[in-house]
């Protein structure tokens, strides 16, 4: 997450961009902090298909720990905003200070409760009404933690393909709806890929 990686955008943009069934779940759902840091290749949509949705906010705002592939900790702030959503900004001091994204999540229909879609918007781009959304799955792994697992394009072709999409030439997945978005959303949890990031809410 703001770590220095290829993304679908630049590194500049991207700094600034990103049904609970138990009580587990709805605590710790924020930990979507998925706000992940979108690799090369990610899923997204450009016509905002949760626009008219409540997002699900069954949880208090408060400090989040990221722990990636690299085992290093980012430090993040995470507060309630309108429509459920939420925002989250990283609060560890450095070129990334302040930057973060607009967070939405969501029931993942046809996967157990604590599997939920994250949306994830860069504050820029939702400053100018931009469309562009980035997708992935949490997991819920225990009462204080969950896990992200960040689709890719390339890697994950066979489950965008449960849905007819395609990497297009900027090498990310476009989908055209909610409803292709979502087929290939469980195509990935039932692909079996494992996590790489985990979240922990203090």
């Amino acid at each position: 997450m703001m770590r220095s990686i290829s993304g679908c955008e630049s590194i500049k943009d991207f700094r600034t961009n990103l049904r609970a069934g138990s009580t587990g779940l709805r605590k710790w759902t924020p930990l979507i902090l998925l706000a992940s840091v979108l690799v090369a290749g990610c899923w997204q949509t450009v016509n905002r298909p949760y626009r008219d949705v409540t997002s699900l906010q069954p949880f208090a705002a408060g400090e989040i720990t990221e722990t990636g592939r690299d085992r290093k900790a980012t430090h993040y702030a995470l507060r309630k905003i309108a429509r459920g959503r939420y925002r989250m900004t990283q609060t560890d001091r450095g070129q990334d200070f302040g930057q973060g994204f607009e967070l939405g999540f969501f029931p993942l229909p046809g996967a157990p409760g604590d599997v939920l879609i994250y949306q994830a918007a860069s504050l820029e781009h939702t400053a100018g009404e931009d469309n562009l959304r980035y997708y992935g799955l949490l997991l819920v792994r225990g009462p204080k933690t969950v896990e992200e697992i960040r689709p890719d394009c390339d890697k994950d072709a066979r489950a965008a393909l449960a849905s007819g999409t395609r990497a297009g030439k900027d090498g990310a997945c476009t989908f055209a709806d909610r409803a292709a978005l979502e087929k290939s959303l469980l195509a990935l949890w039932k692909s079996g890929k494992k996590p790489e990031y985990s979240y922990v809410l203090q």
